[in-house]
Parts: C-alpha cells; sequence; structure tokens
C-alpha cells in the first residue's frame, strides 16, 4: 500500500454537534448518514473515549468514490487523526480500526507498506522511493465486496522478496513489474471498460509499470519521471476526457 500526494482533505473544527460538510468534484456521491466511514470513526472515537462534544468536519472529495483507492478508509484514518488532536484523545488500537474496516490501520500512518493478514499485519517499507504513477478511472463504480466474491483463486503465490532492495527507482520498478494484482480478472468480467483503460495508458511513451489499483475501476501507470508521466495525462485527457485522470507521486517516507 503506498500513499500519493493527490488525496482528499479534511478540516475540523470545534462544535457542539457532530456534523459533515462535503464539497469539491465528487461531493454529490457521498452519503451523509450514518453509513459515511467519516462520521463511523468519530462515533467510535466518541464511544471509546466517553465523548460528548462535537465537532465540524469538512471533506474536500476530490478522489472518485469506490474507485479501488481507499479513499474512504483514508478520509475515516484522517478522521481519527484529526479528532484525536481536537479532542486531546490518544488514536485506538488496531482491533478497534478494524471495526470500521480493513484499510484502517494502514492509513493511520500513512507510509509504504506491507499488508498481510486481514489488514491488521503491517511491515513499514522504508526504501520505496518517490514514484511518478498516473491514476485513470473511466468513471465506473465497483464494489469491492462483488469482486471478492467472484474471484475463483483465494491462495495464490505472495508477494516477491523486497527486503534487500535500495531506494533507487530502477531497482523498484523491476520489481513492481514482476507483480499482479489478483483482482483484475474478476473486476474486468464487471467493468469490461477496464481492461480500455489499461491498454491506454500502455501506449503510453515511458511507461514502466501498468496495473489496476485494489478492486478497480482505477488503473495505474508507473514512470521513472514526473514529464512523462504529466505528459501522458494530458494525452489520456485529450483522447477520453470524460474519464477521471490524474498525475501524482508516491510519497517516500
Amino acid at each position: 500500500m503506498g500513499f500519493t500526494e493527490f488525496s482528499d482533505y479534511l478540516s475540523f473544527e470545534k462544535s457542539e454537534r457532530l456534523e459533515l460538510t462535503v464539497k469539491g468534484d465528487f461531493a454529490d456521491q457521498i452519503p451523509l448518514d450514518r453509513s459515511n466511514l467519516i462520521l463511523m470513526a468519530a462515533e467510535l472515537l466518541r464511544s471509546l473515549n466517553n465523548i460528548t462534544a462535537g465537532a465540524h468536519i469538512t471533506l474536500t472529495k476530490k478522489l472518485p468514490p469506490s474507485a479501488g483507492l481507499g479513499g474512504g478508509s483514508s478520509d475515516a484514518a484522517a478522521a481519527i487523526r484529526g479528532l484525536s488532536r481536537l479532542w486531546k484523545i490518544d488514536l485506538p488500537e488496531v482491533d478497534h480500526l478494524m471495526k470500521i474496516g480493513s484499510d484502517l490501520p494502514v492509513c493511520i500512518n500513512q507510509k509504504t507498506q506491507h499488508m498481510k493478514g486481514c489488514g491488521e499485519v503491517l511491515r513499514t517499507i522504508n526504501t520505496f522511493p518517490k514514484l511518478p504513477i498516473l491514476l485513470v478511472n473511466p468513471l465506473k463504480k465497483i464494489s469491492t465486496q462483488v469482486v471478492f466474491q467472484k474471484l475463483k483463486n483465494k491462495q495464490n503465490s505472495p508477494l516477491s522478496k523486497y527486503e534487500k532492495l535500495s531506494r533507487t527507482k530502477k531497482d523498484w520498478i523491476n520489481w513492481l513489474s514482476a507483480q499482479r494484482n489478483d483482482l483484475m480478472e474478476p473486476a474486468l468480467l464487471i467493468e469490461p471498460v477496464i481492461s480500455e483503460v489499461l491498454q491506454l495508458i500502455s501506449n503510453q511513451i515511458s511507461v514502466k509499470k501498468v496495473s489496476m489499483s485494489g478492486s478497480g475501476a482505477t488503473c495505474f501507470g508507473v514512470f521513472e519521471n514526473k514529464y512523462d508521466c504529466d505528459l501522458a495525462m494530458k494525452m489520456i485527457s485529450r483522447e477520453r476526457p470524460e474519464w477521471w485522470t490524474v498525475s501524482t507521486e508516491i510519497i517516500s517516507i
């Protein structure tokens, strides 16, 4: 799991009530009831710490929802960090975070990590470089639950070894090129347009690795330099202006 510089944004203000305001490109697609992970996270914190205080949370939604990018989970984790500061309380333990979602533990510290188990077994990867990455989504929502239901084999081989890799981009790009996403096959059955997205990214000059993010439908291309990544974004945006396309970089610690 890696984190990009392009993201949603959350801000927090003291309030007597617990309130959530959403703005941004995808604001109209975000529920404001208790099914919202941000509000679930806030209620969890209040329950664990016997807090009656509220907060006014503002979410600027820049990532498309249900896109295989972990946007909802990272927003919930950001809410926990922000409210912990606002209410001056400690961060909850991992087992409490897992009650909201299996991606919450990895999203709390925003470092490149290797996830195992159901998301609770984490190992920080200190040598991962700052890599330019192109994100492309045809603006098709895909249910992670449905993708996993259609996954035929859940006992596939693990990631290849990475512990001895240096911080060089070349080493990590070679390693990434040997990896796979087992969720791609079932995601393609649900949204065949993903194959078109993958092909269009593959057609770009200097792209080093192309795959699908999470359970889709977002796909990505890894580049060695930001100039090539920015150029690819312009090319794809020109060819498919109705798609969501962003050039960003993976944060390196």
